[in-house]
């Protein structure tokens, strides 16, 4: 092998080795409860009254309710308030729908039915660092 072709194996190896996959970040339901609770030590998931009740990623006509990757969804009790946290295989969809809904989102959850409400705006900023996307972009002109 020539001089030339080991420096330029060394350079392709060298830039193959320090390019970085984007991080993505999936967050497990008991870790999401942990996080919750040092903030707000009443959190509390109220679970449904039977098994085909409750919150859904689909309609009963099978439409979407929540985006593309949507794994499970719940309602959480927030002091006096609730908000429905829903998880999703990634946090590319949970990114989407919040953007599509205009609410919040951490990693791979949703947090549906906060943006307007100060108090749960202020939970879970501060419990997970969660951003409303939508909140971020430019106004249309």
């Amino acid at each position: 092998m020539s001089f030339c072709s080991r420096v330029l194996l060394l350079g392709l190896g060298l830039a193959l080795g320090c390019t970085k996959a984007p991080k993505v970040q999936v967050v497990g339901k008991l870790d999401m409860m942990e996080r919750a609770r040092k903030v707000e030590p009443s959190v509390d998931v109220i679970l449904p009254k039977d098994i085909n009740s409750g919150v859904r990623c689909k309609s009963d006509a099978g439409e979407l309710v929540y985006g593309v990757g949507c794994q499970s969804a719940f309602l959480v009790k927030v002091g006096d308030i609730d908000l429905l946290a829903v998880e999703f295989d990634s946090e590319e969809h949970a990114q989407a729908d919040a953007l599509r809904l205009g609410q919040y989102y951490f990693a791979n959850w949703l947090f549906d039915d906060v943006t307007g409400e100060p108090s749960l705006e202020r939970f879970v900023k501060e419990a997970f660092g969660a951003v409303n996307p939508k909140a971020s972009l430019p106004l249309e002109k």
